[in-house]
């Protein structure tokens, strides 16, 4: 065997994390569905909500500062920006609803150009660009896979008449998070964190 078999791995993504008051609104919100949901649903932890800009995966630890080097360079032009929360959705399959979400609004053509700056410097290192179109969202929480069709409708419905907070935020950092994996769920460390800040050019 090679000593590339051997090598350790960490589960990694890039995104933009949320204060503690959005995370607030957030808990009030799964607390209000989850009244309505019973045990239908595997919420996420309000404290581990982020704006996710790019999924790694495993990534052996020999590349984190590769890794940490094109995030860095991608930050740089990006200034801070404001976000907010608009409207509560889902995504679905073909056995019906599958996730909730919140929807998030405000500098979103900001948000969008700095992830396409993401992109394109993990590209430079061996990270496929994301072939799916970004639709910047907090996720709520998924339904259980054994949830009946009528259930998932039922859930639906609820999601529907669910009002939302009006919350903003300042977007001023992008992180590099590990996500770890258990039968609790996800839960997720900072690896390193990137400032928003326009260099000035010397006059």
């Amino acid at each position: 065997m090679s000593d590339a078999s051997h090598q350790e791995s960490v589960r990694l993504f890039v995104a933009c994390e949320v204060p503690d008051d959005v995370k607030d609104a957030i808990r009030s919100v799964i607390e209000d569905l989850r009244a309505r949901s019973g045990n239908a649903v595997r919420w996420v932890r309000p404290e581990g909500v982020h704006i996710t800009l790019k999924f790694l995966g495993e990534v052996p630890t020999r590349k984190l500062p590769h890794v940490k080097l094109a995030i860095q360079e991608a930050v740089v032009g990006h200034s801070p920006f404001e976000l907010e929360f608009s409207t509560i959705g889902t995504f679905g399959g073909r056995e019906g609803l599958r996730l909730m979400w919140i929807g998030v609004a405000g500098d979103v053509l900001r948000l969008e150009a700095l992830v396409r700056s993401v992109n394109a410097a993990l590209g430079v290192v061996g990270f496929e660009p994301e072939r799916r179109p970004f639709r910047p969202h907090l996720t709520l929480g998924r339904v259980r896979d054994e949830v009946s069709t009528r259930q998932r409708a039922e859930i639906e419905v609820a999601v529907g008449k669910t009002e939302i907070p009006q919350v903003s935020w300042r977007t001023a950092q992008v992180s590099l998070m590990r996500s770890r994996l258990s039968e609790a769920g996800a839960s997720y460390e900072t690896v390193a964190s990137f400032p928003l800040r326009v260099i000035q050019q010397p006059v």
